[in-house]
C-alpha cells in the first residue's frame, strides 16, 4: 500500500487483537525505558519522600552512592523491570480497550480521526482502571526505591521480625500482606486515581497529538518512525510530569511512609506537607523528573511502537 494511500484506507485492528499487541509492546517498552531511566527515577522517589535529607538531585546521587554506592542508584532494577513490565503491559492493553470504547460510543470510524479530545478521554479512562491492578505494584517499587533512607531502627526491627520483607518484591509483598493484610496493597490507591486519571489524560492526548502533528500528508500515525516516537514520548512525559508531580509527591510519601504508619491517606498528607514545608516541598525534586521523562518516556514509545508496529505488519505494511 502506498503511504498516499495509507491514512485513506487506515483499519483499526479488532479491539481483541490491540488488547493483546498493546500488551506485549508495553511489556517490552517498560522494560527498555526502565533500564535505561532507573537511576533518575529512584532520586525522583527519594527526593519526593525524604526532602528534608536532600538539598537537590546532586546531592542526593553524591549521598547515595556514599552509603550505598553506584548500586544504590540501580537498587531494585531488576525487580523495577518486572514491576514495569507488568505496569505497562496492563496499562497500554487498557488505553487499547478504552480507545476503542471511546471511538464506538462516539461514533468515530478510526482512531486516526480520534480528536484531541478523544484520546484524552480514552486516556483518563485509562488512567481510573489501569489504577486497580497498578496501586499494588507501584507501593512495592516505591517502598523499594525508599528502603536506604528508612530508619536504622526501623530496618533492625523489620529484619529481626520478618527478613524476608528486605528481600525484594516478593519480600516486601509478603510484608505488607502479613502486616496489613490484602487492604495494605492499596495504600496511597486515592492518590494514585487522583495522579493517575489526569495525568493519563495529559499524557496519551499529548503523544496523540504529537504524532498528528508530525506525521506527513498521507501518512498515519505510525509511520513516524523511532525518531518521531521519542520526540512524542518525551514531550507527553514531560506534560505528564510537569501537570501531576504534586500529586505524584503526596502518592510517593503515602505508599512509602504508610509502612511506619506515618500518614494517614491523600488529602491528610497533601495539607500536611502544605502546612509543614510549604508548596515548594510538592515540587522538590521536579527537575529531575524533565531528563527522567525525556528518557523514560521516549525511549518507553521507540520500543513500543516498534514492538506494535512488527505485531501489526500485515496491517501496517
Amino acid at each position: 500500500m502506498k503511504k498516499r494511500d495509507r491514512a485513506e484506507n487506515y483499519k483499526d485492528p479488532d479491539t481483541a487483537r490491540k488488547a493483546w499487541t498493546n500488551f506485549v509492546a508495553g511489556s517490552v517498552g517498560g522494560a527498555g525505558s526502565t533500564s535505561l531511566s532507573h537511576p533518575l527515577d529512584s532520586v525522583k522517589v527519594k527526593m519526593q519522600t525524604f526532602p528534608q535529607l536532600y538539598n537537590g538531585g546532586l546531592h542526593c546521587m553524591k549521598e547515595v552512592m556514599q552509603k550505598d554506592g553506584i548500586r544504590g542508584l540501580y537498587r531494585g532494577l531488576t525487580p523495577g523491570v518486572i514491576l514495569s513490565m507488568t505496569e505497562a503491559s496492563i496499562r497500554y492493553m487498557t488505553y487499547g480497550i478504552c480507545q476503542d470504547i471511546v471511538r464506538k460510543a462516539l461514533s468515530v470510524e478510526t482512531s486516526e480521526k480520534m480528536t484531541l479530545l478523544h484520546n484524552a478521554l480514552a486516556g483518563g479512562l485509562t488512567g481510573f482502571l489501569a489504577t486497580f491492578a497498578s496501586c499494588p505494584i507501584e507501593l512495592v517499587k516505591c517502598r523499594m526505591q525508599g528502603m536506604l533512607e528508612i530508619t536504622a531502627a526501623k530496618r533492625a526491627a523489620l529484619e529481626s521480625e520478618r527478613p524476608i520483607a528486605m528481600r525484594g518484591p516478593a519480600g516486601v509483598l509478603v510484608h505488607v500482606l502479613r502486616t496489613d493484610g490484602l487492604r495494605g496493597l492499596y495504600h496511597g490507591f486515592s492518590s494514585n486515581i487522583a495522579r493517575n486519571t489526569p495525568g493519563e489524560m495529559v499524557f496519551f492526548a499529548t503523544y496523540e497529538q504529537c504524532r498528528f502533528f508530525i506525521k506527513r500528508p498521507g501518512q498515519v500515525k505510525d509511520d513516524i518512525g523511532p525518531l518521531g516516537s521519542f520526540f512524542c514520548g518525551s514531550c507527553a512525559g514531560i506534560a505528564y510530569w510537569v501537570s501531576i508531580y504534586p500529586l505524584d509527591s503526596v502518592k510517593s510519601r503515602v505508599q512509602i511512609l504508610s509502612s511506619e504508619g506515618k500518614v494517614q491517606g491523600l488529602w491528610h498528607t497533601f495539607w500536611s506537607i502544605l502546612r509543614a514545608e510549604g508548596v515548594k516541598k510538592l515540587y522538590h525534586g521536579v527537575g529531575y523528573s524533565i531528563p527522567r521523562a525525556i528518557i523514560g518516556s521516549g525511549s518507553h514509545f521507540v520500543f513500543y511502537d516498534t514492538t506494535r508496529k512488527i505485531l501489526l505488519r500485515d496491517l501496517t505494511s
